[in-house]
């Protein structure tokens, strides 16, 4: 902005500024037109502020006219049309509490148009905007919000340790706490098991944050869709993560989540399944441990007749990933039970010789 500002002032004394690195001009921007227009307006008030004290200055009405232009823009834009030139207009908007819910819900409305849509708002800086708006405790700004970092997060989750950091993932944790709509809590879920994907960080800080026994007290909400992301969100706490899986025991949470196998819906079930396969290994010598993975594996036979093609996709992995846990354990069984075959078959032949 400074760059763009200078640039106008050195051109208008026939100057021409230059920058290392090169940045690409911006002094005959479109949008300075409107910015002129703004403060135009404010300056034409000046006399009537000076010479009279009881004058009331009327506010400019750009944000308010950036705001109604970029709904236009939602209500006949495309992704085939150029982008629309408000939307870093919109992001300064959020600092100011008037504009800030109005503002948010269009800025919803617009990543909601695709990744292309979630890819411009990135390029053009939303995530410290977002970010701090975490810290506010205004009700009102809890579903937009939600929404806003679902979409952010379903396309790049290479934020998920500065969220971590800003201690970002509480704000979710609380909304799954509380009694919010069903969507909000299966949306805050799916955000916390994106923080979690990969990240020790996040896994580390949302296991402090009491969020196994959160997500354990809501496994038979009656809305699928929360029962599924509270599912995957608990295996992604645990996911090769041995202080998440001693958590696990210490909860119960295996034995708590295989009821689920049968769930009536089959996402949950795959969820389900896949949550209990991530459980599996590095338990070494420990027989507690041992016990608890030979239940899941038991517990894993009850899908096996399974007409969901979901569900039978997610069994066929867990029974690779207990192939691979258990590689050693099940050569030695193959291997033994190739012998007592081999001691059968072997007195077999010698029965019928002595027939003979």
């Amino acid at each position: 902005g400074i760059n763009a500002e200078y640039g106008r002032i050195l051109r208008s004394s026939s100057c021409t500024p230059i920058s290392t690195p090169a940045l690409p001009p911006t002094h005959n921007h479109p949008m300075w037109k409107t910015w002129d227009f703004s403060v135009d307006l404010c300056l034409a008030q000046l006399p009537a502020l000076l010479e009279d004290p009881n004058y009331e200055y009327k506010h400019s009405p750009f944000f308010t006219e950036q705001l109604t232009a970029f709904e236009l823009w939602l209500e006949f834009g495309r992704e085939d049309k150029p982008s629309p030139e408000q939307l870093p207009i919109v992001l300064q908007v959020l600092l100011s509490q008037q504009h800030r819910l109005k503002a948010l819900e269009l800025l919803g409305a617009f990543l909601d148009l695709g990744p292309w849509a979630v890819d411009q708002a990135l390029s053009v800086g939303i995530f410290p905007y977002v970010l701090k708006l975490l810290q506010s405790p205004m009700p009102e700004l809890r579903q937009i919000l939600v929404f806003i970092w679902a979409k952010i997060l379903s396309l790049d989750k290479s934020c998920q340790v500065d969220l971590v950091k800003d201690n970002g993932h509480t704000y979710f944790i609380q909304v799954l706490s509380k009694q919010n709509p069903s969507d909000q809590r299966a949306m805050s879920a799916f955000i916390l098991s994106v923080i979690m994907t990969g990240c020790r960080s996040g896994q580390t800080a949302c296991l402090s944050s009491n969020l196994m026994k959160i997500c354990l007290s809501q496994l038979e909400d009656p809305d699928p869709m929360v029962r599924r992301w509270i599912v995957l969100c608990l295996g992604k706490l645990w996911e090769d993560f041995e202080d998440g899986k001693w958590a696990a025991v210490k909860e119960n949470a295996p034995k708590l989540l295989c009821p689920l196998l049968t769930d009536p819906v089959a996402e949950v079930r795959a969820a389900a399944i896949s949550a209990l396969s991530s459980f599996l290994g590095g338990s070494d010598s420990n027989q507690q441990r041992l016990n608890i993975e030979m239940s899941i594996a038991l517990s894993l036979l009850v899908p096996t007749k399974d007409a969901s093609p979901l569900v039978r996709k997610e069994l066929a992995l867990a029974l690779l990933n207990i192939t691979r846990i258990c590689e050693p354990m099940i050569k030695e069984i193959v291997l033994e039970t190739y012998r007592e075959d081999m001691v059968v078959e072997m007195k077999k032949e010698e029965e019928r010789k002595r027939k003979k």
